[in-house]
């Protein structure tokens, strides 16, 4: 596509659209941190069809002390490209082409062709700095193509391209780094080499970009490899093997084969060094910097002194002399190979030579010696056994297994390569500690569970370094048990790794030692106050097979585990742990028992232990937490009532979990303990913040809250933030909650799956549960108001908050337990029944959502552990002026994760229809109700709130992509753009907006006395100029019937009879003007008095005559608007409404026409003077017959009885622009409703 000479407009530009989609993708550096943005350089492809703009753009990416750069390729449409949704960055409008689609240039073919036609060139790009280049090996596909997109890479993208002759892998580098990159040189070097045992290296393409401040940089955006079809994964290959105990040694010896063979490979083409002295010392000395720095993090994991890797460091340094060096993989493990059966020249493949990827290309690029790929296998080896073993549940793995592997991978290796065995060397301790040092600061902040595998690693690397022997134990035997026990937060395995002389000192049953733990250990463990009560409470095998049970029982007597063998006393230990140590079993394992639990006055009770259980979370489970993405967080988190079965019975309890990343110890307290959680503190699951235990014997019913130990030492109580249940207010415990009730309106679900709710009818009743008819349950409204909502017609009821909120009158929006139905008016099966028997009876439910803040109740959300948590740290984003209440920090992906599975909940779990989501104003802006000087500017110099704007996008395409026929609505009072719009197009994409314009306006016109009206006729027309710039609600809230403002009744002028005719009349025109509606409780009779929740609704009202007329008229309306299509199929269209006149200020009279989708009019004439109109004339769009379906003033509504009869005829005439007229009366303060009449 051709291109002006001016620079192009886009609106909105790239930059912005970049800048909130790249946070979302999974290659994004900076998740959940405020970043900067800014473009260092681009580059741009040319389309071989001339159809597609395509570019490539370097944007930096800066985050605190990260900063890198991201290779962002964009294609540009002027028409959405087919099947490709999930790849669109935004749509813009563009100054000389208009609407563009832009996408992720990775997903469209266009992109993939012109940059595979630019590395076959050799030569630059059509603009900007950049150069194809080839390796003269392969064939790169041209011509027509196939492409598909990798989805399980974290940090690049790779693609697979087809041609008719050939196939490739595209890797596209999404962080292109200064230098030669090192799977691009080494790549080249093996295609020079003709290395057969990797992929060939086709081409690459060359960028250079401009660093932060001056200068350039240049690297590689993009290598493209020989494709290698039919490959089988060698680690999943292994870990079955290892799994099954089955011999790996055949395939292990071709691949040190293989290794070898690209080692030779590589030395050929780029060469080798033999180290001299002053370089020895620097290889050495880098190594050794590695080392200790990896050490420091892990050092209290490891449990050895200092001295014992400085002995091995000086051992190296003695040895370091003639060691030679050459370019190597720097990164080998199994999951770097793909194993080809039956292929002669190739069995194994090697991939992916760009080293580990957390170093710097400096760094990856350095010559080492190739024991680092052969101790990088062994490792791996060992990691697959380790791994069959906690992912398999009926692994087998066989003693010696990785290193049966590992020899054997050697001896393949030595076979091309022959040399001396490395194992008992100190080179060979060295990077095996390097990699296993790594690997357990990995699985400490990743995996805590799996950290025992690269620790024991750590530990053998050392064990001939240790003094004394290799099994010698480090004289501070005590600080070593303590810090392993402290390093391992969330391990099921033992505490310490001492020897039996020590477990000796701590007595023995039957002449066996149970598992040492050190005294101040154990007194932790009694306080609840250690992290990971697991490691030593509940049952632990030793290495010699025998099994240490340990239970915290406080004041007991007597404590007797009860095993399908038979009965085993344990003995007190200390400070209320007693302990027992059963011999070896026959399988290896551990028993399934009971405690048998004996206290002074000779009560005894036998109990189930909470520390025998693994966790109730799962990897995933964290790994999604972690990233803000568990869409059914309730599942995973709060109080989950669980059922399994054992040898020795089944087992009933509940598995609490919660986030509290700042706590350095958490205990369940509830009445099952006598509220001392001493005995149920929980365990950390490490990084994830999350901790969790499971409790047999607590059942549905239970209250119980959270203990913590703050940072500063102090304990806290806090409720469950995912409780599903509450006490009474003013009590503040959670309640366990199991739910069994069983849904009846699989007929409702269904259709709502496939209905449009934004372009059907809506009339929403608003509701306050506690005072509609004050002292009714869930239960009871299931019948009363079911059957009055059913009976007045309207589609909806809208309830105000129903999550628990402590003080009544917040009216429910302030919300302490966002996941729990208040339980002032029952269980919350209840509340489901209520929804239930409203969508039986087929009506819709919609329920207020407040995620713009909460209280600051001490013992609820706020410094959950001690710490802002939920909400933000800086007052001047974190506490809201008006309400004195916490906001929540909008930017953390946890917090975010809570409130965007929190609107899943209510949907799922209650089949709510619909969230009207408050205060959004509130939400959009950082200076919203703020003074100069109380706010900061968010990172561009704006007052908009951009990670509440990206919750709020997030919360509607999330709630709206898992729960079709839903909808979202937003109380946004100001005039912040594309509300409605769906978040595809950088809308927030809300499915319906409050029109407070139009009720602020409607209102204040209302109120003038007729006489007057004339001059502010402009007051009840003016909606109209926006009606259409987003789906409009129109509502007539609880929010305009409280605080001095009166009820709808007393706003209107006049006496009596005109405060409810104009309320007739106004009604009649809410019902008719484009947009949803939705009026407040009592509102439908006349209210007479100020809504006050204290009270409930003036019902008396309704059984008199004329309150009773205004009833009638809103079951009128709402039977005709649900069987008007005029009225609500085009809503959200210009083309669903036409004035007939919208000037007549004279009269104070408004009339207008509304079309359905299929062309069917109705005519709308509303007469806003206090005298009729005899004789008026108003154009319609068909000659004949007109029905009157609805004249406000009519004497069944209370009126005066003008009327015309049910029927007026319309003559052939042009009026008003309209092809014919209709002449009628038109009522005092009354509204008449016209449709053709269906018999003629």
């Amino acid at each position: 596509m051709t291109h002006t000479e001016e620079e192009p407009i886009l609106t909105p530009p790239l930059a912005e659209l970049l800048e909130r989609w790249l946070p979302s993708q999974r290659w994004y550096p900076a998740k959940g941190r405020q970043a900067e943005f800014a473009r260092t350089g681009s580059v741009r492809l040319e389309d071989p069809e001339g159809k597609v703009d395509i570019e490539i753009h370097l944007v930096r990416v800066k985050a605190g002390r990260l900063e890198v750069v991201l290779n962002v390729p964009v294609t540009y449409r002027d028409e959405p490209l087919p099947d490709a949704g999930h790849a669109l960055i935004g749509r813009s409008e563009h100054s000389a082409f208009g609407a563009r689609w832009i996408y992720d240039g990775v997903h469209d073919p266009a992109f993939v062709r012109a940059l595979l036609a630019l590395i076959s060139s050799g030569g630059p790009a059509k603009a900007g700095t950049a150069w194809g280049r080839t390796s003269g090996a392969g064939r790169i596909p041209d011509g027509e193509i196939s492409c598909r997109v990798l989805s399980s890479e974290q940090s690049n993208t790779s693609i697979i391209v087809r041609s008719a002759d050939a196939e490739a892998m595209v890797k596209v580098l999404r962080q292109p780094a200064d230098g030669l990159n090192p799977e691009v040189e080494l790549g080249a070097a093996l295609a020079r080499a003709g290395a057969s045992d990797v992929p060939a290296t086709l081409g690459w393409v060359d960028g250079a970009w401009r660093l932060h401040g001056e200068g350039s940089a240049r690297g590689q955006l993009a290598v493209v490899h020989e494709f290698l079809p039919g490959g089988k994964d060698l680690w999943q290959l292994a870990l079955d093997a290892a799994a099954a105990g089955e011999d790996f040694s055949g395939h292990a010896r071709g691949l040190g084969g293989a290794t070898a063979r690209v080692h030779q490979a590589l030395e050929a083409s780029l060469g080798s060094e033999e180290l001299d002295n002053d370089a020895a010392i620097e290889f050495v000395g880098v190594l050794a910097d590695r080392l200790r720095t990896a050490w420091r993090e892990v050092r209290e994991s490891v449990g050895l002194p200092d001295a014992v890797l400085e002995r091995l460091l000086e051992t190296l340094a003695g040895e370091a002399a003639g060691l030679r060096v050459q370019r190597v993989h720097g990164d080998l493990h199994l999951g770097q190979i793909l194993y080809f059966p039956g292929h002669e020249t190739r069995p194994y493949a090697i991939l992916d030579f760009e080293g580990e990827p957390l170093r710097p290309v400096a760094e990856r690029s350095r010559p080492d010696v190739p024991l680092r790929d052969v101790v990088g296998m062994l490792r791996s080896f060992d990691y697959a056994a380790g791994a069959a073993e906690r992912t398999v549940p009926a692994a087998r793995v066989t003693e010696g297994w990785a290193d049966a592997a590992g020899r054997a991978f050697w001896e393949g290796y030595a076979e091309v390569l022959p040399q001396p065995d490395p194992f008992e060397g100190p080179l060979f301790a060295a990077l095996w500690l390097d990699k296993a040092l790594y690997e357990v600061g990995y699985e400490e902040r990743n995996r805590p569970a799996w950290a025992e595998i690269p620790l024991r690693a750590v530990r053998t690397a050392l064990g001939a370094y240790v003094p004394g022997g290799e099994h010698a134990v480090p004289l501070d035997s005590d600080r070593l048990a303590e810090a392993t026990a402290a390093s391992r937060a969330g391990e099921e395995s033992d505490v310490s790794e001492h020897t039996e002389q020590e477990g000796a000192a701590l007595g023995r049953v039957d002449s066996i030692a149970p598992i040492p733990v050190p005294q101040d250990v154990l007194s932790r463990v009694a306080s609840g106050s250690f992290h990971a009560p697991h490691a030593v409470l509940g049952a632990h095998l030793g290495e010699d097979g025998t099994i240490t049970i340990r239970t915290l029982k406080h004041l007991a007597t007597g404590v007797t585990a009860i095993t399908p063998e038979g009965r085993i006393p344990l003995h007190h230990e200390s400070h209320g742990v007693w302990v027992v140590v059963l011999p070896p079993r026959e399988d290896g394992g551990v028993p399934d028992y009971r405690l048998e639990v004996e206290y002074g006055d000779g009560h005894v009770v036998s109990v189930d232990d909470p520390y025998r259980f693994m966790p109730t979370l799962g990897e995933l489970d964290l790994y999604l937490i972690g990233e803000g993405r568990h869409e059914q967080l309730w599942k995973a988190l709060g109080a989950r009532v669980q059922h399994f079965h054992s040898v020795m019975g089944d087992i009933e309890g509940t598995a609490f979990s919660v986030w509290a990343p700042n706590a350095q110890a958490v205990q369940v307290k509830g009445d099952f303990n006598g509220w001392d959680g001493r005995e149920h503190a929980m365990r950390s699951l490490g990084s994830s913040g999350v901790w969790e235990i499971f409790i047999p014997g607590v059942v549905a019913g239970a209250c119980y809250k959270f203990g913590i130990l703050t940072k500063s030492g102090h304990w806290i109580e806090r409720a469950d933030p995912m409780a599903f249940g509450t006490e009474v207010p003013p009590r503040t415990a959670s309640r366990v909650v199991e739910s069994r009730y069983a849904f009846k309106d699989e007929e409702w679900m269904r259709a709502r799956a496939v209905r449009d709710p934004h372009n059907l009818p809506m009339s929403v009743y608003e509701v306050h549960l506690g005072s509609w008819r004050p002292g009714l349950s869930y239960r009871e409204l299931a019948t009363e108001l079911v059957a009055y909502v059913k009976e007045m017609g309207f589609t909806h009821v809208e309830f105000m908050p129903v999550a628990e909120h402590p003080f009544g009158g917040s009216w429910g929006y302030q919300v302490t337990s966002y996941y729990a139905p208040t339980s002032r008016f029952g269980h919350p099966n209840d509340f489901r029944y209520l929804v239930d028997q409203l969508h039986q009876a087929g009506i819709g439910v919609i329920v207020d959502w407040v995620p713009a803040h909460f209280p600051k109740d001490e013992w609820a959300l706020a410094r959950f552990d001690g710490e802002p948590l939920y909400e933000h740290a800086d007052p001047m984003q974190g506490e809201h002026p008006d309400w004195g209440t916490y906001i929540f920090n909008f930017g953390r992906t946890e917090v975010r994760n809570f409130l965007v599975a929190n609107a899943l909940f209510w949907f799922e779990e209650y089949h709510i229809d619909g969230l009207r989501v408050d205060a959004v104003a509130s939400m959009l802006y950082l200076d919203y109700s703020r003074k100069e000087g109380q706010w900061r500017p968010n990172q561009f110099g704006g007052r908009e709130n951009l990670e509440a704007i990206s919750f709020l996008q997030e919360a509607n395409a999330t709630a709206y992509k898992r729960n079709p026929g839903i909808v979202m609505i937003a109380e946004e009072s100001t005039a912040f753009p594309g509300v409605t719009k769906p978040t595809s197009m950088n809308g927030l994409g809300f499915g319906l907006k409050w029109n407070m314009g139009w009720m602020h306006d409607s209102l204040q016109y209302m109120h003038e006395n007729p006489i007057n009206r004339r001059w502010h006729h402009n007051q009840i027309t003016f909606s109209i100029m926006y009606a259409f710039s987003e789906n409009f609600l129109l509502p007539i809230s609880h929010d305009e019937v409280v605080h001095g403002k009166g009820s709808m009744l007393r706003k209107m002028p006049g006496d009596r009879w005109q405060q409810l005719a104009n309320l007739r009349a106004f009604y009649a025109y809410q019902w008719a003007h484009p947009g949803k509606q939705l009026i407040f409780m009592g509102c439908e009779f006349g209210q007479e008095g100020e809504w006050n929740q204290e009270h409930g609704l003036d019902w008396w009202l309704a059984d008199t005559e004329p309150h009773k007329g205004l009833q009638r008229l809103i079951r009128d309306l709402n039977e005709v608007y649900s069987e008007t299509p005029a009225l609500y199929t085009q809503d959200n269209d210009p083309a669903g409404f036409e004035w007939i006149r919208g000037d007549d200020g004279d009269h104070n009279v408004v009339s207008f026409i509304r079309w359905s989708a299929d062309g069917q009019p109705l005519v709308c004439i509303v007469n806003f003077a206090g005298n009729p109109h005899l004789d008026y004339t108003a154009g319609v769009p068909l000659s004949g017959a007109w029905r009157e379906v609805v004249n406000t003033d009519a004497t069944e509504y209370g009126g005066s009885g003008v009327t015309n009869g049910g029927l007026v005829m319309a003559e052939a005439r042009e009026w008003d622009g309209k092809p014919a007229a209709v002449t009628l009366t038109l009522p005092p303060l009354g509204a008449v409703y016209l449709v053709p009449d269906s018999q003629e």
